[in-house]
């Protein structure tokens, strides 16, 4: 039986984010200050949500796991700190390269903005895939599936509207037809009607053309049932 994968949807999310900001820093002329402020922007909006991604890790997941592998959290832990010194020092390359004068200069920061991220991109996937192995093995192990929706029931309350609805757009650009239909049949029983209708209109736009109808059929048949 497949197990319930609560990293699934958002690691899907945030790996999308990171290839999108990773292909617009090679495409990016950086001694042109505007092109290169388009950029900039998406790499500290994908900073910030690692951040955010860890913090919440941090709070709900590894504590349900401490008590079986103390030993794994603490190594999860320190990966964390690992990456928020990466993601610190792309913001501290961000700033740099808002100071300089010559075009010269820019391209140059630019360049150091793009090896960072690549390793940021790197380090990141590689600790999203071992939390998928190392961390599911152990809610597996120790938790129905029942007690994992409610866990991340409790971590899903917790994050601000607007975070949830920019990861929301990220998930709906990055996931398959079922996993869409599956998600938003699921949200649609806990969601206020006017958020899900902002869910729903959001699928327009965001979903793969060759997916959208299909999808929208499946979630709009299950509405009619209730």
């Amino acid at each position: 039986m497949q197990r319930l994968n609560s990293f699934n949807l958002i690691h899907k999310a945030l790996r999308a984010m990171m290839y999108d900001a990773a292909l617009t820093l090679q495409q990016t002329y950086f001694a042109d200050v505007d092109e290169a402020e388009a950029v900039l922007a998406k790499v500290k909006s994908v900073v910030r949500q690692l951040e955010q991604h860890a913090y919440y890790e941090d709070v709900f997941i590894l504590p349900a796991i401490e008590a079986f592998e103390p030993e794994l959290v603490e190594a999860f832990e320190k990966e964390h700190v690992a990456n928020a010194k990466i993601g610190n020092r792309l913001q501290t390359l961000i700033t740099m390269y808002r100071s300089l004068q010559t075009s010269e200069e820019r391209i140059n920061c630019g360049s150091c903005i793009s090896k960072s991220f690549r390793d940021f991109l790197v380090i990141n996937i590689s600790h999203m895939s071992k939390e998928e192995i190392e961390i599911n093995r152990v809610l597996w192990a120790n938790y129905t599936d029942q007690q994992l929706l409610e866990l991340n029931e409790r971590l899903t309350a917790a994050i601000p509207p607007e975070e949830k609805m920019l990861s929301a757009k990220w998930m709906l650009r990055s996931i398959n037809k079922a996993e869409a239909i599956s998600w938003l049949q699921a949200v649609q029983q806990t969601l206020p009607a006017c958020v899900f209708d902002a869910l729903i209109d959001m699928t327009y736009t965001e979903l793969p053309e060759q997916i959208r109808a299909e999808v929208q059929d499946a979630v709009m048949e299950e509405e009619l049932l209730f």
